[in-house]
């Protein structure tokens, strides 16, 4: 169930979405002439400068409202999840929920520092995608190979989902920081 701050949370990002763009939408429509307004902002000689900057103005509003409407977008993607009948009644699990337990099984098993995790709920089962970066002192393949295994094995068996497909994306190959060792005995002590 969401909390009442989450609620608050996509209340608020729906409010700033619309307002940026009725904001915009009315400097547009002041920047055109049809609203009163625009007669009251022109002058012979700056009436251009006017236009360009309430379109300026329109647009930053626009883009605004864009993000805000990606966050809540997002948010509302948080909340998805994977119903199952069982005799006692549904078992709902959030995808929120099985991407935050694929993180703590990269981050354990694999020692991944970077990566990110995307969940799409199919109905025949789960795909996974992973963007990583993968550490170069293994062969990239067999890695990459270990990690859909370890992320198909784990869901089915402990989360209780089917996993239908696992894509790894190797954004980049990274060295892994060897342990400090001291130069001369007892000198970190």
């Amino acid at each position: 169930m969401k909390r009442a701050s989450d609620l608050l949370i996509e209340l608020l990002y729906v409010g700033a979405f619309l307002s940026s763009w009725l904001g915009a939408v009315a400097l547009l429509l002041v920047a055109f002439r049809w609203l009163p307004l625009m007669d009251l902002l022109l002058h012979e000689s700056s009436g251009i400068w006017v236009i360009v900057v309430l379109d300026l103005f329109a647009a930053i509003f626009f883009l605004v409202g864009l993000y805000f409407l990606a966050q809540w977008i997002q948010s509302r993607r948080r909340w998805r999840h994977i119903q199952h009948e069982s005799p006692r009644g549904p078992v709902k699990i959030s995808l929120f929920a099985i991407r935050s337990y694929i993180e703590k099984l990269l981050q354990q098993d694999f020692g991944l520092a970077r990566f990110r995790v995307a969940l799409e709920n199919r109905g025949d089962g789960l795909d996974v995608v992973v963007r990583a970066e993968l550490p170069i002192g293994e062969n990239v393949l067999h890695t990459a190979e270990r990690i859909q295994k370890s992320i198909e094995e784990s869901v089915e068996d402990r989360v209780g989902v089917k996993v239908r497909r696992v894509q790894i994306i190797a954004a980049g190959i990274v060295t892994r920081i060897p342990e400090e060792k001291p130069l001369f005995q007892g000198e970190l002590e």
